[in-house]
């Protein structure tokens, strides 16, 4: 509580300073949001909850009765959260339009998490023909999302990523319809799993940014994109017996996503197809492994995520969101002796169909969400992929009230 209060303090010592700039505009916006839910079994999840992931497995402890001890139903209380955001906006700098944000959750869902979630504070520079941004914001995979009642936006099918950065974006074209993307990334809080869990020290001790670059079309309602990244870990920096180490693994991750927008009617989708992409909050990783050759190597794992949204309406609204996943393992050959993977290393594929149904009016939107996500557990192979798997399934009823300013 001690660093919350810094925190909130130093962001309000920014905002009086910024506010007594005559020649700064502040921009405020925000939300305050109740959601409650019911599940049918126990999930992965974050903020007391509200921020859901996908069913656990089967916990059988006694194989006379064969109880499953995770098929419970339970319900939460009402949970609040607030955002509050600002958009500053200064005098020109080197001939570019200038800007800042700073946006934060003030989150209640639980006593014992985090009471204030950091998502952007970044500034930026806008030029006629390009841009460039620097501090934290989406990462360049995780822009585009779908719009779901739910706080975790369609993850772990989506990429959930907000990363400290240097992002430079050029615009080409009559309308500025085309983009072409690059940027150089630093993980801090969506970070890649490994021996100490997820942690950004894998990153930092690589000592290398992660590299993105990617291309974007926006014409006619139609939004069309593609991009991908390379990233380096260092998964340790000792040796179990304390010797300094130079181990590295570097792997790569591409999208390709589209959108259509025209009257009522909007959808969006994406396809993500990568090596150790648990730094996005997909169920992947990598691992220690012995190769043909019986050497000992640091080695990713394969998966691919996708999802889609389809959505109708303006104050009344219904929407639809699919999501699938599949670990695809390591290249053949390779015996894995451990594994480090978000979600663990059972999970062979998982989906998610939910439905939505909101309803808007002046600054309220009340929203009913209906969730149902199925993972399939198995027994791990040699090569990180899985077998002989079982389907769990949660059923979850979401209801949510929130107020716009």
């Amino acid at each position: 509580m001690k660093k919350a209060a810094i925190i909130t303090a130093s962001l309000l010592c920014l905002m009086v300073g910024a506010g007594a700039q005559k020649t700064v505009t502040i921009d405020w916006y925000g939300f305050v949001m109740a959601q409650t839910y019911v599940n049918t079994r126990t999930s992965a999840s974050g903020a007391g909850g509200f921020l859901y992931l996908y069913p656990l497995d089967e916990r059988i402890v006694n194989f006379e009765t064969n109880d499953d001890l995770n098929a419970n139903m339970h319900a939460s209380y009402f949970g609040a959260l607030a955002r509050v955001g600002m958009n500053l906006k200064a005098p020109d700098l080197f001939g570019a339009k200038s800007k800042a944000r700073v946006e934060i959750d003030l989150t209640g869902f639980n006593p014992t998490d985090n009471p204030i979630l950091y998502r952007h504070a970044y500034m930026g520079l806008d030029w006629d023909r390009s841009s460039l941004t620097l501090g934290q914001t989406w990462h360049p995979l995780s822009e585009l999302f779908p719009s779901t009642v739910s706080i975790a936006i369609g993850s772990p099918f989506n990429a959930l990523n907000r990363s400290p950065q240097l992002r430079y974006d050029k615009f080409l074209g009559q309308n500025r319809e085309f983009k072409l993307s690059a940027a150089a990334l630093f993980q801090y809080l969506s970070a890649s799993t490994g021996p100490k869990g997820r942690t950004g020290e894998y990153h930092r001790n690589s000592a290398v940014p992660e590299f993105y670059i990617g291309a974007q079309v926006n014409t006619g309602g139609f939004m069309f994109g593609i991009g991908g990244e390379w990233q380096r870990v260092a998964p340790r920096a000792e040796s179990p017996l304390g010797v300094k180490v130079n181990e590295y693994i570097n792997t790569f991750a591409g999208m390709v996503q589209a959108g259509y927008e025209e009257g009522l009617l909007s959808w969006k989708g994406k396809i993500l197809l990568g090596q150790n992409m648990s730094n996005l909050g997909i169920c992947s990783g990598y691992g220690e492994a012995v190769t043909e050759d019986g050497t000992l190597e640091w080695r990713p794992l394969t998966a691919v995520s996708s999802w889609t949204h389809f959505s109708y309406g303006n104050e009344l609204k219904v929407g639809l969101f699919g999501g699938y996943m599949k670990n695809l393992g390591g290249k053949e050959g390779l015996t894995f002796q451990k594994l480090y993977v978000v979600g663990g290393d059972k999970i062979d594929a998982m989906y998610r169909i939910a439905p939505n149904v909101s309803y808007t009016v002046s600054n309220m939107n009340l929203a009913c969400e209906y969730d149902m996500t199925s993972v399939a557990y198995g027994d791990r192979q040699a090569r990180g992929n899985v077998a002989n798997s079982h389907w769990v399934t949660n059923n979850r009823v979401l209801l949510s009230v929130t107020y716009m300013f």
